[in-house]
């Protein structure tokens, strides 16, 4: 070997031992960087609603909040403004009659709307249209009797370019959405499933690929809907049991990274369990492995945290690694002082961080963000404050609040 050839060999050696010891280096720094903390700031300490939101209803370009009758003008959020007739409700009894609260532009008028729905058993649902620049009165726009399931969700789910509102209706999962080119009218139900019996407080729903095949899938408790090329057929349904009595809002996501999306859930919406399942295949069929993250307060020391009714649930890159955390939390009194279980625990709000192990081995560590608000029926991860971490919304019987998410 001529001298040439020794020495690129001995360069070629020299960087990728290098490479190796950076690589090392970074990952070990990466597993010992702090996670974030967040600061707390209160927009109500009255009891308005259990849903959350965000947008820019102003249009000067800063992120805003949407909680129930008011939205919080950014990047403060002190400043609020009514959208409907503000009434302070009583913590003791049941829920208000804003349960959701969904940010879009309904009437194609460029200033985003919000999307209220009420107790599923008692209120309509209805959009309030954005007043624009001129301000003055949110006019009411009627969109449907019922909305059913205690997580419904706002999306495209077919990509025809209209948001679609994921429930069932008598009997039968689909959507609700509108029929007209005159944004007024009253939104219509499109079924996409067989008759059923399913419970007009059913707990669990969700929309993500399943199957990869590049088309939304409906998630609820018991299995799944597949998406046929048409949407607008009936949907195949695939049954697995993802919870006991089913939690919060579900998501699609890859959390093993090995290609295909897993299903992430609350177990039970008034009682215990959080966690995600491994899609897996067995006889050549799409099935689930459970992995749990919380369980019940016996398994506290196993998971590091144990908390009851985790009625909300939100997925977000919390800490910027490029893996997505989970935020959820206690709701408190969803059933008054004395129902559901430890109703007097402390309404605690966490994000799980994805982590990986030294034997690959997933987990999804507890942080604590707060012990004083826990969560509605709708949390949400996203950036308000546009410095490019995401911070966490959430109200309850306690309030409203932002958890601004400290730069690190």
């Amino acid at each position: 070997m001529n001298f040439l050839s020794e020495l690129i060999s001995l360069l070629v050696r020299f960087s990728s031992a290098f490479s190796i010891v950076v690589l090392f280096c970074f990952d070990s720094f990466a597993e010992d960087v702090s996670p974030p903390t967040f600061a707390r700031h209160p927009l109500t300490s009255d009891y308005y609603c259990d849903g959350i939101n965000h947008g820019d209803f102003n249009q000067d370009g800063v992120a805003d909040i949407v909680a129930g009758p008011f939205w919080y003008q950014g990047p403060e959020f002190q400043k609020k403004h009514a959208i409907y007739q503000p009434v302070v409700q009583p913590r003791e009894p049941s829920p208000t009659d804003s349960m959701f609260s969904f940010v879009a532009d309904f009437n194609d008028d460029t200033w985003p709307d919000v999307l209220v729905l009420g107790r599923i058993h008692k209120h309509a649902a209805y959009w309030y249209q954005n007043p624009g620049a001129d301000g003055g009165v949110w006019e009411k726009h009627f969109v449907f009797e019922k909305i059913q399931g205690e997580s419904p969700t706002l999306i495209d789910i077919n990509r025809d370019g209209t948001l679609e509102l994921i429930t069932h209706w008598q009997g039968r999962w689909g959507w609700v959405a509108p029929v007209s080119t005159d944004s007024k009218q009253p939104w219509r139900f499109h079924p996409i499933s067989e008759q059923g019996d399913w419970k007009q407080f059913y707990h669990g729903t969700g929309v993500g690929d399943i199957n990869g095949d590049g088309r939304r899938d409906l998630i609820i408790n018991d299995g799944w809907f597949e998406q046929p090329a048409d949407a607008m057929q009936m949907w195949p349904f695939h049954e697995f049991r993802f919870g006991e009595t089913g939690g919060a809002q579900m998501f699609a996501s890859d959390v093993d990274q090995d290609g295909d999306n897993d299903v992430i859930t609350s177990l039970n919406a008034h009682g215990w369990g959080l966690a995600w399942f491994e899609q897996v295949k067995t006889n050549g069929e799409t099935d689930f492995v459970k992995h749990l993250i919380m369980g019940s307060r016996e398994e506290e020391a196993q998971f590091g945290v144990a908390f009851s009714q985790p009625h909300a649930l939100d997925l977000a890159d919390v800490d910027g690694d490029g893996h997505v955390d989970i935020v959820t939390g206690k709701r408190m009194w969803a059933h008054g002082p004395t129902g559901d279980i430890e109703p007097q625990a402390p309404p605690v709000l966490y994000w799980f961080r994805w982590t990986r192990d030294a034997q690959s081995e997933i987990r999804f560590e507890p942080h604590r963000i707060d012990d004083r608000s826990g969560v509605g029926t709708q949390v949400i991860a996203a950036d308000v404050t546009g410095d490019g971490h995401a911070d966490i919304l959430t109200v309850s019987k306690l309030g409203a609040f932002v958890f601004e998410q400290a730069t690190r």
